[in-house]
């Protein structure tokens, strides 16, 4: 009997070694990424950078070591501290701490991209759309570009920032036109009005028509005896984009004009700005060169929308000038 109850108990054994072993099972991969940044994130991003914007103002010197204003905004923001210093009253955009908009990022890549309507200023300015970018996960967030939102202007709708939006490739045809394209052809706009075939891209906007009059003004100014030359260029870096709920895309990008003027048998007296980068010189003998810099907010359709590109807000200012 012993027998038969030490076989049974190898029953038991084996039957127990065939229970197959439990497996981890791993957690459910979510359809879309989670948002970039948590609203506590968003916050301390935010904080972060309006804490270097303001050292920064207080110091009236971009800080490259500061890490928190990059690309346009630190060329933008470095002009205004020249203006500042030759006496120019209200040069240094005030960027408010309020927001209404906060639009972030779905996704688990870089570079990422954060954008931020602002509170209207306290002197009833136009908001700011902030564009912040991270270009990798080791980089932090940093101030892009800001421009000043057109009046009238209505943000595209957009996820809470807890869910985030999509990002959008720059070579993405899903929007009407691939935001790596988009600057070139408003430039083109800009160069040559009514004649360029991308007229019927975009809306009107009051950016477009203060160029438009700024560079009639200065060929006006150079008829008495001198020629005038002009180029308008995408900047290099940008431009940036973050999807909309509708499948469409804010892109925000820069853009540099240069005016030349070579005089002949005649001087140029310049204006108080233009004399802050002359290093107080007003009259000029022989040239001028004159920078500017410009960035641009759009809302850009779904690619078979039917709609055109609207033109959210602007920025630019002199950034340089050299003469002789």
């Amino acid at each position: 009997s012993s027998r038969v109850a030490a076989s049974g108990l190898g029953l038991l054994l084996l039957a127990g070694c065939a229970q197959p072993l439990p497996e981890p099972s791993p957690d459910a991969v979510p359809a879309t990424p989670p948002a970039s940044l948590t609203p506590d994130q968003v916050d301390d991003v935010l904080g972060a950078v309006a804490e270097a914007v303001a050292a920064a103002d207080a110091a009236q010197v971009v800080d490259p070591a500061a890490a928190r204003v990059t690309g346009p905004a630190a060329t933008l923001r470095a002009a205004e501290y020249t203006l500042a210093a030759a006496g120019a009253e209200n040069a240094v955009t005030p960027i408010p701490e309020g927001t209404q908009t906060i639009v972030t990022t779905a996704t688990d890549e870089w570079p990422r991209t954060m954008v931020v309507v602002t509170e209207p200023p306290a002197d009833l300015q136009a908001p700011l759309l902030l564009t912040l970018v991270q270009p990798s996960p080791r980089e932090q967030y940093r101030l892009w570009s800001w421009v000043r939102l057109f009046p009238g202007t209505q943000m595209p709708p957009t996820a809470q920032p807890e869910v985030g939006n999509a990002p959008v490739a720059p070579d993405s045809t899903d929007v009407l036109v691939p935001p790596a394209e988009l600057m070139q052809r408003y430039v083109d706009v800009l160069l040559n009005g009514d004649a360029s075939p991308h007229v019927g891209l975009f809306g009107p906007d009051p950016l477009r028509q203060n160029i438009t009059g700024l560079r009639q003004a200065y060929a006006q100014s150079a008829t008495a005896g001198g020629a005038v030359t002009e180029s308008i260029v995408p900047l290099d870096e940008g431009p940036v984009a973050v999807g909309t709920a509708d499948g469409g895309a804010v892109v925000t990008g820069g853009f540099r004009l240069t005016i030349t003027i070579a005089l002949e048998d005649s001087t140029l007296t310049v204006d108080p700005a233009t004399a802050a980068f002359l290093g107080g010189a007003t009259t000029l003998a022989s040239s001028l060169e004159l920078t500017f810099v410009g960035t641009v907010a759009f809302d850009v359709p779904p690619a078979d929308s039917g709609e055109p590109v609207a033109v959210l807000g602007g920025e630019f200012s002199l950034t340089g000038a050299t003469g002789a």
